[in-house]
């Protein structure tokens, strides 16, 4: 088996993934067992189908879907084409449409390439049990011009032959392929064709649960983000959408060099030289009598710039307000907006080494202590409460207090129903840590709360909502940006 894998491997200029092993469940061909592709031992005397096979699975992991990405936008056509919400159905469609991808694109390359693929379906074929099955074996044929079962036509077979008249090598074409695929197909019950998990680079290796989807999680409100994920079968929930979404942007962390000099070789002290730069333990261990100029010696030293460091970094308390009038989780709402600035700047900190507290607020509130535990952060920062807005100053200032000099960042609206009971803790805590507010709506603030709040510290007014996230970045690098040494 290792002989036939590798020297399929050879065929495609030798990708860096794991070698398969043989099933000990007798289970089907593509689970995996640790990350590796299994294989059944009764496929073992086809070399063949096995050649054939590997070089189908390698194809998976370097052409179609390749990454988890692409994974995820096919997941996304394909719910678009069926039209409910069917995760399953979903997964069998972007199967049987990246079969197509990789096997077409090797029928085409050689005559001994076309052989196999031949025998791989040919031996598919035999399990072919539905409808769906037959409909994809009827155009296969058709559209190869290759003879697998001898499949009779369906109306299904002549619209997927319309559907993939231009090919498969243009990856532009491939989400509407794969959507107007699924709409063909949505009729239909699936069989053996498609019913195993979605072969992607990042879920042969493992990592798919932390493999960021940046691209899809800009694009997508949270509920259909979450059904594509249950698509590629990784649980999705909102923190991981904030998360994703922060990939793409980038606080910058410039630290400033500093200089040190370290001794060389040795050179001759003169009496122009400084009584400092002597030395006289090798001096004497040169000779028993210190003649300037003659058996005196001095060290000489170099300088060089040195790692940069920090000698502190301020600890990080985010207070959040997550009242009726931030709209709550959705793409473009100041909740959204809000939460995405206060996760960067969370990961940030938590990045730099700092201890991270948050607050989230509305008529009652939640409070993550100091700690080093993102996930605990991030689980409070999530949270949406969709009350009035009544900000906890007492506990702010009880959590300041604990970390004098801290970086407290308050982002809110400016209709704080209570300031004026809690304004005595705040502006506390605002005079013992560094305090930077962030005011969405500038258009319906109140003049008099505004005027209050400017004496507390560095006051951002924010007339558009997607400036936040810009804003909370600046300050970010402004804080975290230089090193103190």
């Amino acid at each position: 088996m290792l002989r036939i894998w590798e020297m399929a491997r050879s065929e495609w200029h030798y990708p860096q993934l794991p070698r398969p092993v043989i099933s000990s469940d007798g289970s089907g061909v593509f689970p995996f067992d640790n990350y590796r592709i299994s294989i059944r031992e009764e496929d073992l005397s086809d070399e063949i189908y096995l050649e054939s096979l590997f070089e189908h699975l390698i194809l998976h992991y370097i052409l179609c879907p390749r990454s988890l990405e692409v994974a995820g936008e096919l997941a996304l056509s394909a719910l678009r084409g069926i039209k409910r919400n069917d995760t399953g159905f979903a997964r069998t469609i972007v199967n049987i449409f990246s079969d197509i991808v990789v096997d077409s694109f090797r029928l085409e390359r050689s005559e001994s390439d076309e052989q196999k693929v031949i025998h791989l379906w040919r031996r598919t074929a035999e399990h072919a049990e539905s409808e769906l099955d037959m409909a994809i074996l009827s155009f296969l044929e058709r559209y190869w011009s290759v003879d697998v079962c001898g499949a009779s036509e369906t109306p299904e077979t002549r619209l997927l032959l319309q559907i993939f008249a231009s090919g498969v090598r243009e990856r532009s074409l491939w989400k509407r392929q794969c959507q107007q695929m699924a709409m063909v197909l949505s009729p239909l019950s699936p069989g053996y064709l498609g019913r195993d998990e979605i072969r992607s680079l990042e879920i042969l290796r493992g990592n798919a649960r932390s493999a960021p989807l940046s691209g899809l999680a800009s694009e997508l409100e949270p509920e259909e983000y979450m059904r594509c994920l249950d698509v590629l079968g990784i649980r999705g929930d909102l923190k991981r959408w904030y998360r994703d979404q922060g990939y793409r942007i980038e606080i910058a962390a410039s630290r400033s060099s500093r200089r040190d000099s370290y001794p060389t070789g040795t050179t001759r002290w003169r009496f122009d030289d400084p009584p400092s730069e002597l030395d006289v333990n090798y001096s004497l261990s040169m000779s028993t009598r210190l003649v300037p100029g003659v058996t005196t010696y001095r060290r000489e030293c170099e300088s060089c710039n040195m790692t940069p460091g920090r000698s502190d970094v301020p600890d990080l308390l985010v207070v959040l307000d997550s009242s009726r009038s931030m709209d709550g989780h959705k793409r473009g709402s100041r909740t959204f907006y809000a939460t995405l600035a206060a996760f960067k700047a969370a990961q940030f900190a938590y990045e730099q080494g700092a201890e991270i507290a948050a607050i989230n607020f509305s008529e009652r509130f939640l409070v993550q202590p100091w700690c080093r535990d993102l996930d605990a952060v991030e689980d409070v920062l999530v949270e949406y409460l969709c009350g009035r807005t009544n900000i906890p100053g007492s506990r702010i200032l009880e959590l300041v207090k604990e970390r004098r000099g801290c970086l407290i960042l308050c982002i809110t609206d400016t209709g704080i129903q209570n300031l004026y009971t809690q304004w005595e803790y705040i502006k506390e805590a605002a005079s013992i840590g560094r305090f930077v507010l962030f005011c969405i709506d500038e258009k319906g603030r109140d003049r008099y709360v505004l005027e209050a709040l400017s004496s507390l510290g560095r006051v951002y007014y924010i007339n558009r909502p997607e400036d936040l996230i810009s804003l909370v970045v600046e300050t970010a690098e402004e804080a975290y940006g230089d090193a103190h040494v």
